[in-house]
């Protein structure tokens, strides 16, 4: 400590109007006292993070504290900045055994809290994954999963540039910080899809099985299709390439099932989350819900996360989320359009309009999906029904380990009438009769 550090000291004390203050002042009053100890400093950071999740504004006299407290530490152990950093990286790996997967997580996070917490618990996230050789040992999922946040974040830094611990840390960065802290505090518990990282040395890493050609052929084709369906601007020429997605995808899990109980396989029964954004987003999981349903898959929606869990076999969800992307695009195109002819000042452009919209789509499609697929079935005779009911005997089994209190709930709304009607002719629209166009 020498002149400089003198001459900051009184700079400090002019800008501050403040003076001298007493050894025997407590932390957490606005003011601060060397030889503070741990508990004591947990507890000016708690009271730094409520401010900060409340307040914002009013946490300026806290956060100085804390930059003081963390320029004149002599070891982690009583560093503010430090301190915050690690307590996050601890919750992270926690939330890894409590089954919350990195995207999930992240997207919880922005839908929470804010773009800004939620980047940062991004960054906290590649680190945690340095510190877990998490890309040598994960599942794929998370790799894949690790590798999407990475390349969002511009690569991942270490602990120090998550929170600078010299003291020098601005007041936004200790906002964002303290607010992802205090998200990680409240952290509810999710469903194990995936070993956790606490299992990564004695399990092998799970990787998908290798597809065959055929099912390789078929995904290309129907991405194709469904391409083609959100790409073009004319309805009927959607409608034919969605309905041929559909019936394609539907056989050619049928023929899969098939295969599988001839060859006495196992039923792999997998779980995926799907992210749902906002606005509307349980108009949007309503739309999610009804293809699963139309393809042998349960889901569960999690409020909190605000996502979709799907449970099923593998083919089944891969078309499930390909056929929710697709309607979901269509549906948006549709609903826009229906705005852009209205009048300015006609109720197609209101919420109300857009969520009954949304919700007569997902209800007409869901109706054309089961009749689809039970088409398609009645074409293989009864020698599908024992596959089908031990496809789902499997199904609701992993379902109810997984979610045991679930409960199944209705909501009751009151829909702007023109944006049903809107919703349910864009969903007739979606779809036609299988083999309208030659695959």
């Amino acid at each position: 400590m020498g002149k400089n550090s003198r001459k900051r000291r009184e700079a400090r004390r002019r800008t501050h109007g403040s003076t001298p203050r007493p050894a025997s002042h407590a932390v957490g009053t606005g003011t601060w006292r060397p030889g503070v100890t741990q508990a004591e400093l947990i507890d000016l950071i708690s009271m730094a993070a409520r401010y900060a999740v409340a307040a914002p504004r009013a946490a300026g006299s806290r956060i100085r504290q804390l930059n003081q407290l963390a320029a004149d530490a002599d070891s982690p152990q009583v560093n503010p900045a430090a301190l915050v950093v690690d307590e996050v990286l601890s919750r992270l790996a926690q939330a890894w055994e409590y089954g919350w997967q990195p995207q999930d997580l992240v997207h919880a996070a922005r839908r929470r809290t804010s773009f800004s917490a939620a980047g940062w618990l991004a960054r906290a996230v590649l680190v945690d994954a340095q510190r877990s050789r998490a890309m040598q040992r994960a599942p794929d999922v998370w790799r894949v999963q690790l590798s999407l946040l990475a390349a969002r974040q511009g690569g991942a830094g270490d602990s120090a540039s998550l929170l600078s611990p010299g003291g020098d840390a601005s007041e936004a960065d200790w906002v964002i910080a303290l607010i992802a802290l205090d998200f990680m505090h409240d952290l509810p518990r999710s469903q194990l899809l995936t070993p956790p990282p606490s299992q990564w040395g004695r399990a092998r890493r799970t990787a998908s099985a290798p597809a065959s050609e055929e099912h390789a052929k078929t995904v290309a084709r129907v991405r194709a299709l469904l391409a083609k369906a959100e790409s073009t601007e004319f309805a009927p020429e959607a409608e034919a390439f969605t309905a041929k997605a559909q019936d394609i995808m539907t056989r050619h899990a049928i023929d899969e099932a098939l295969l599988a109980e001839e060859a006495g396989q196992i039923v792999d029964v997998q779980g995926i989350r799907v992210l749902i954004d906002h606005p509307y987003a349980l108009e949007k999981a309503r739309l999610l819900d009804v293809i699963a349903r139309a393809n042998q898959v349960r889901a569960v929606w999690n409020d909190f996360a605000s996502c979709m869990t799907l449970l099923g076999v593998p083919t089944d969800l891969e078309q499930v989320e390909m056929l929710f992307t697709s309607t979901l695009v269509q549906a948006t195109r549709a609903m826009t359009q229906a705005g852009q002819r209205a009048r300015p000042s006609a109720g197609e452009r209101s919420s109300s309009f857009r969520k009954a919209f949304l919700s007569a789509y997902a209800t007409r499609i869901g109706e054309r999906l089961a009749t689809s697929f039970a088409e398609a079935a009645a074409t293989y005779g009864a020698d599908l029904v024992p596959v089908f009911e031990r496809r789902a005997d499997a199904i609701d089994g992993e379902f109810e380990r997984l979610f045991p209190h679930v409960t199944t709930g209705s909501r009751r709304a009151m829909f702007d009438a023109d944006g049903w009607d809107a919703g349910t002719r864009a969903a007739d629209a979606a779809t036609l009769p299988a083999g309208s166009i030659e695959g």
